[in-house]
């Protein structure tokens, strides 16, 4: 009984789940293509916010076959570490950190 409820809130909330996380790296992506400001902080409470309600939504296989999640945690990964790689970048702690919520998912789902 308990497996069947799980079944039916995950076959519910996971297109949920994983349609805010994508939209989220999508505005994340065109921020960084346009130069805009980002708080790596901000950033980093929110993609564990996003990640966590996937992860509880959604199977690690459901999740591991989405070629453009997949793609979309390239792109900013990507972006990231080129904005570390600015040696006037702000908030140096927080943008390790933000890499390091970003790449454990990536590395957990996309390179197992």
């Amino acid at each position: 009984m308990v497996l069947l409820v799980l079944t039916c809130i995950k076959s519910t909330k996971g297109p949920l789940s994983t349609a805010a996380l994508k939209h989220h790296l999508l505005l994340l992506q065109s921020r960084f293509v346009s130069s805009a400001l980002i708080d790596p902080e901000m950033e980093r409470q929110e993609m564990e916010r996003l990640q966590n309600k996937i992860k509880t939504s959604s199977d690690q296989s459901t999740i591991s076959a989405d070629k453009d999640l997949k793609q979309l945690f390239a792109s900013n990964i990507h972006h990231i570490h080129l904005a570390m790689n600015d040696l006037n970048v702000a908030n140096k702690s927080s943008w390790i950190k933000f890499k390091a919520v970003m790449f454990d998912f990536n590395s957990f789902y996309f390179h197992a």
